[in-house]
């Protein structure tokens, strides 16, 4: 019927309508999502506008953390011995306490200053199992020696590894090691060869006397640090002869020709019942038990004079007629 009537305004309209139908298709082409676009370009052109990728991240293992360290303020020595020292601290692991090695606790106290570093370390501390899911607690024991130095600034190092080999320390505490005031003298007595009156310039055949520090202090030459009170050496038999004090010396240095500790420079002439300063004697502290160092020092002594009066018998501080004992002493 549409092709037998010729009617130009039919044919108008008919093409304004397929005409309208592609404006209409065409908005809604462009309105469409635009990954659409996206695509049919991509598959003209073979560019692409966006891609893809994956992500891939480890998370890495946490140290241990040394929480607290559980120890005395203040501690002394002990003479001539260790002092064991007991104290304990808590290690805490994220990732829970069985990733801490348990037998990897190790501790050391430290004291240093310009000249001297001492270092007292166990490498064994103790696990004494956990506290909760995430701490262990550990015990440990360190011996500090009676002549390691007097000082406040002691420090304390605890230390700790994971099973992954990583490091947790801590180093925040400190404590205090007292003074200690101490010392051994050998040999207990002195003995002297046979003496005729008038003798002068005699020393002990067993000396010197040697002085061994058991403790931990400095005694300096520049005070009245180390001293000896003498006594009158009386007659056994008779005790109205003596064997005077004051003609006794004592000092820190022998040698010479006469010797020095007779009277020489160095050298201190005693009086009965009085303590006499040595005054070039220095007693440090160091391990005595090596037989040489700052920890010991000699005195020497030497009879000046024995007068010629004295009769023949036994001198000493222990018989009936004894005055008592001569005394060494510091401090």
């Amino acid at each position: 019927m549409f092709l037998k009537e010729v009617d130009g305004s039919f044919k108008i309209t008919s093409v304004f309508i397929v005409g309208t139908l592609l404006v209409l298709l065409m908005i809604s082409f462009v309105s469409s999502s635009s990954s659409i676009w996206d695509s049919i370009r991509a598959g003209i052109t073979g560019k692409a506008t966006s891609n893809t990728f994956n992500l891939n991240i480890s998370v890495g293992n946490s140290p241990p953390n040394i929480t607290a360290v559980y120890i005395g303020t203040s501690f002394s020595p002990l003479e001539y011995s260790q002092r064991m020292v007991t104290f304990y601290f808590t290690a805490n692991d994220s990732n829970g306490y069985q990733n801490i090695d348990a037998t990897s606790g190790k501790a050391n106290f430290t004291f240093y200053n310009s000249t001297t570093t001492v270092l007292r370390a166990n490498s064994s501390c103790l696990s004494l199992g956990n506290i909760d899911s995430k701490t262990l607690n550990f015990s440990c024991t360190v011996d500090l020696w009676y002549f390691d130095p007097q000082s406040t600034v002691w420090g304390v190092t605890a230390y700790v590894q994971d099973n992954s080999a990583a490091v947790g320390q801590n180093t925040t505490v400190n404590f205090t090691y007292q003074t200690l005031q101490a010392f051994v003298l050998q040999p207990p007595s002195l003995t002297f060869a046979s003496l005729n009156p008038g003798d002068t310039n005699k020393t002990p055949n067993n000396g010197p006397l040697k002085m061994n520090n058991t403790g931990n202090y400095h005694y300096a030459s520049n005070s009245a640090n180390i001293s000896v009170n003498a006594t009158n050496l009386v007659g056994e038999s008779n005790g109205a002869y003596a064997l005077y004090a004051n003609n006794f010396t004592v000092g820190n240095t022998t040698g010479g020709s006469p010797l020095i500790e007779c009277g020489g420079a160095g050298s201190t002439f005693m009086s009965r019942a009085v303590y006499q300063n040595v005054s070039s004697a220095v007693l440090g502290y160091g391990n005595t038990s090596v037989g040489t160092g700052p920890g010991q020092t000699n005195l020497y002594n030497c009879l000046t004079l024995a007068g010629n009066e004295l009769t023949s018998q036994a001198y000493s501080t222990n018989g009936p007629n004894s005055q008592g004992n001569w005394t060494v002493k510091v401090g």
